[in-house]
């Protein structure tokens, strides 16, 4: 949990579903967490790096999981937010309620997100007196429709109403959302298990090198 909180990204979605267990823990549990250090072991060198000349633009990513918890079938909220090309924020959460679609999970992980730019874009503004431009991604179409169309429709009508502050902020014009692929989301890390592959391509994207 230090290591997720302070230097690895990468590992955010796998320590925030075994921590559900921590109170009682059981053999499949700890043999997850034994191969979770085997992971750490061959990848000692991923570090996180910060340029000395990155570029004033944040660029954030939100990704969510649809019901893989299989004991509550909640799903998982994940993203990760890059000043230039370093990481500075990430975050992975379980959803406080049932999603009953990807769409509506991937709504709810958005609303996540854009509250945490809210309050990272103002800290950055008070540090550096200045206004930091923004994108953000998103690689699920239909959340992006849902947030941007204000008429309610079968894939909205259930969606709890605080989960639409998302469709007000981009109304004021303090956010835009943007599509990209899930394989280039780099939130996809946080949010479900991913190949060796693709860990291996976001990560390079994640940690940066000098």
């Amino acid at each position: 949990m230090y290591l997720v909180a302070g230097t690895r990204p990468d590992l955010a979605y796998t320590i925030t579903h075994l921590s559900q267990f921590n109170s009682s823990p059981s053999v499949m549990h700890l043999t997850a967490a034994k191969r979770v250090l085997r992971y750490l072991q061959g990848t000692k060198y991923r570090h996180l790096f910060y340029p000395w000349n990155n570029q004033l633009k944040m660029t954030a990513y939100t990704d969510a999981s649809y019901g893989n918890c299989l004991d509550t079938r909640r799903s998982f909220s994940g993203y990760i937010f890059q000043l230039g090309n370093a990481t500075i924020s990430w975050r992975c959460r379980k959803q406080q309620s049932v999603a009953t679609s990807t769409c509506e999970a991937e709504y709810m992980a958005l609303a996540m997100t854009i509250k945490y730019h809210l309050w990272l874009k103002r800290g950055l503004q008070e540090l550096l007196k200045q206004d930091i431009p923004t994108a953000l991604f998103c690689d699920r179409n239909a959340a992006i429709y849902v947030a941007y169309n204000p008429k309610l429709n079968d894939r909205s009508k259930h969606i709890d109403v605080a989960y639409h502050f998302s469709r007000e902020q981009i109304d004021k014009g303090n956010v835009s959302v943007m599509y990209v692929p899930s394989e280039e989301n780099l939130a996809n890390i946080c949010t479900k298990g991913t190949t060796r592959y693709v860990n291996d391509h976001l990560c390079s994207k994640i940690f940066g090198s000098k």
